[in-house]
């Protein structure tokens, strides 16, 4: 075991949805810069892990093509068999160091992306990820990395070292991990100084420890684990070309939703984009970056802004905005109490709109088109809308109501739900994936495998017939009785109150 690759313990599995084209494009069309395209396009993740988001997106955008790398045999062999299973002959994944594969023809890519790996590797790899992106993009191409930030972890950097002084003396990965935490802990309960004068060390103590071992292996086990404040990336960047675009989540883009009220005034003055948010950072106390950067020159222009949003399509995956109308985001809330607000959301909510055949829909008749424009940008910084791949309107159900899932990969993922692994649905109007709850995945099983008149009998006969851990919301249901009834109301929920826009994703369609 290495402790610059732990290979050791499996990598967690999950799904990031900030890797997504679509999402990526969003963020550089909010910035002013043109994005590059939307379906037919080529894309790289380094340190791929298990590629449970390479997969998702492959199956996703079927005319782009996928390639994954990672150093872990183990990590590509799974992948590659994840891949298989879900019948995706678009995406490949490579058993290598990327700083083997700076001279390798492997071909240049629109997207670069590589999430938790820029401040878990050494200086040397961090320059060799650095120089791939700029060798590999394509011009005006985009990089995607996400980084422990500083000055977030100042506080509360110690405590990983704390969590290596019992770690040293060996052991399995898993070992050190327990060893680390459990000598933290009794350095908390012994009222240690440090934790007294640094309460947000006791909370991400908590935090460690709710995340379970394989999560603290991977996260802060590495020797060459550190945290850098953006500047410092943003430089190491633009030496190689790489200009910085924006930041994920989306309403980063907007100053009024990025700060806090009570700092928004002092840093309104700063002009410069790489000294604001630097000094973002302090004024919200960053512990984790999302950037997206640019092969090139980041030329910024409303009229980019414009022809992406009135070329693209927009849709949503819930049937109405949250309660109160307003967003809960980080540091600010944001309000959607204006009537527009609702107005567009249920025009985009009905059927997939571009931003010209918006503005022409009756039912916004009362309002500008720059009004409907501000509004639609809004709802797209703070996720009530999403831009999609290729417009879509749910078909309507055949006369005996019956549905059937046409991805092979959701069909795949639908089958593996014995398994501790996620359940992603892909969706190609969407260009992305959406994990759900093994609850709800169920019930598209029951609705999509089994007739009416026999549901019940294999509800009963599925929850016999296995160990299942369901959860309804927080709460963990092991009585089979319950699980049982839990299945039945998540069917009738389902067809409901989330048919529709399972139709419009595309993740289930009208039996023939």
């Amino acid at each position: 075991m290495s402790t610059e690759y732990v290979d050791d313990v499996p990598y967690v599995r999950h799904f990031i949805a900030d890797l997504a084209p679509a999402r990526l494009r969003l963020i550089a069309a909010l910035e002013g810069v043109a994005p590059p395209p939307a379906e037919d396009f080529d894309y790289c993740e380094l340190g791929c892990a298990h590629g449970d988001t390479l997969a998702a997106l492959a199956a996703a955008n079927p005319e782009g093509r996928f390639l994954g790398i990672d150093l872990s045999a183990a990590h590509v062999a799974s992948a590659k068999k994840l891949a298989r299973d879900g019948a995706l002959e678009n995406v490949g994944f490579l058993e290598r160091d990327f700083e083997a594969l700076l001279d390798d023809d492997i071909g240049e890519f629109d997207y670069v992306v590589a999430h938790g790996v820029l401040s878990w590797v050494s200086a040397d790899k961090r320059k060799a990820l650095i120089e791939f992106a700029h060798r590999k993009l394509k011009p005006g191409g985009l990089l995607f990395v996400s980084y422990n930030a500083m000055p977030g972890w100042a506080a509360v950097e110690p405590l990983r070292q704390l969590l290596l002084f019992p770690s040293g003396a060996g052991g399995s990965s898993l070992d050190r991990a327990r060893s680390g935490l459990a000598f933290a802990q009794s350095m908390l309960d012994a009222k240690a100084e440090y934790f007294a004068k640094n309460p947000s060390a006791v909370e991400m103590l908590e935090t460690m420890t709710k995340a379970g071992l394989p999560y603290v292996v991977h996260e802060y086990l590495h020797e060459h684990w550190v945290p850098m404040y953006f500047a410092r990336v943003a430089w190491e960047m633009a030496a190689s070309g790489l200009a910085y675009v924006g930041s994920q989540p989306a309403h980063q883009a907007f100053r009024e939703l990025a700060l806090p009220a009570t700092l928004e005034k002092s840093l309104a003055s700063i002009t410069d984009r790489i000294s604001f948010e630097s000094l973002k950072d302090f004024a919200i106390n960053e512990f984790f970056r999302r950037d997206v950067f640019v092969r090139g020159d980041a030329v910024r222009s409303a009229a980019a802004t414009e022809a992406y949003f009135e070329a693209t399509s927009w849709g949503t995956t819930a049937h109405s905005l949250p309660e109160g109308r307003t967003v809960k985001l980080p540091h600010r809330t944001a309000s959607l109490e204006a009537p527009i607000y609702q107005a567009v959301f249920d025009v985009v909510s009905s059927d997939a709109s571009t931003l010209a055949s918006l503005v022409r829909n009756p039912a916004l008749a009362g309002f500008s088109p720059a009004d409907s424009r501000d509004a639609l940008l809004r709802l797209a910084a703070t996720d009530q809308v999403l831009p999609m791949v290729r417009a879509t309107r749910a078909s309507p159900p055949n006369e005996a109501g019956r549905f059937a899932v046409p991805l092979p990969y959701n069909q795949m993922m639908l089958r593996r739900l014995s398994t501790n692994m996620p359940v992603i649905m892909a969706s190609v109007p969407c260009g992305t994936a959406f994990p759900i709850t093994p609850l709800e995945a169920l019930a598209i099983r029951v609705i999509t495998e089994v007739g009416e008149a026999d549901r019940e009998e294999w509800i009963r006969s599925f929850v016999g017939g296995r160990v299942l851990r369901l959860r309804v919301g927080e709460r963990l249901v092991e009585d089979r009785d319950e699980q049982r009834r839990a299945i039945g109301e998540a069917v009738t929920h389902v067809r409901r109150h989330q048919l529709t826009k399972l139709l419009e994703l595309g993740i289930l369609a009208p039996a023939e």
